[in-house]
Order: structure tokens, then C-alpha cells, then sequence
């Protein structure tokens, strides 16, 4: 729930002060950079040692994991691509 607030008052600071833009941007990255590096990182690398358990293929869940990684690769690329064009219409 925090996230949609802060979500809320990026979108709102943005729009009113232009300049401040490029260090939203960098604060975001470098959180998003501190996430996957610490927590998601080591996960992906050395698993929990369950997945023989459950049935699941090391392969397996390795392509399901770098698909995923695409797949945020690729909504990212589409933000940054039509960036211009999104608009938020938030009044307060």
C-alpha cells in the first residue's frame, strides 16, 4: 500500500516541478538496483534447495526466472519508449 502512496506523490511532484524529474528517476534505480541485487539475486542463484521436492527442473526454473527478467526488461523498455505520451491527471 505504501508503494501506490508513494507512486501517488512522485506522480504529483513530477508533474509540478520538472526538475526534480531526474532525481525521482534516480532514486527509483537505484532502490529497484538495491532490491534485485539483495534479495532477488541471491535467491536466483542459490534457490531455497526445495525445488527437487516440489517436482521442479533446476532448467526449468532457471528460463522461468530469465523470462520473467525479460519480461520487466520489456515493460521498462515500453515506459521509457512512449514516456512522453503518459499523462497523469491527478488533482488535488
Amino acid at each position: 500500500m505504501i508503494a501506490y502512496i508513494g507512486m501517488l506523490i512522485g506522480t504529483a511532484v513530477s508533474q509540478f516541478a520538472n526538475n526534480i524529474t531526474l532525481w525521482i528517476f534516480t532514486i527509483m534505480a537505484g532502490m529497484f538496483l538495491y532490491v534485485a541485487l539483495v534479495d532477488m539475486l541471491p535467491e536466483m542463484l542459490h534457490g531455497d534447495g526445495d525445488h527437487e521436492e516440489h517436482g521442479f527442473c533446476p532448467v526449468g526454473q532457471f528460463i522461468l526466472q530469465n523470462l520473467g527478467l525479460l519480461f520487466g526488461f520489456a515493460i521498462m523498455l515500453v515506459i521509457a519508449l512512449y514516456e512522453d505520451r503518459i499523462v497523469f491527471d491527478i488533482q488535488f
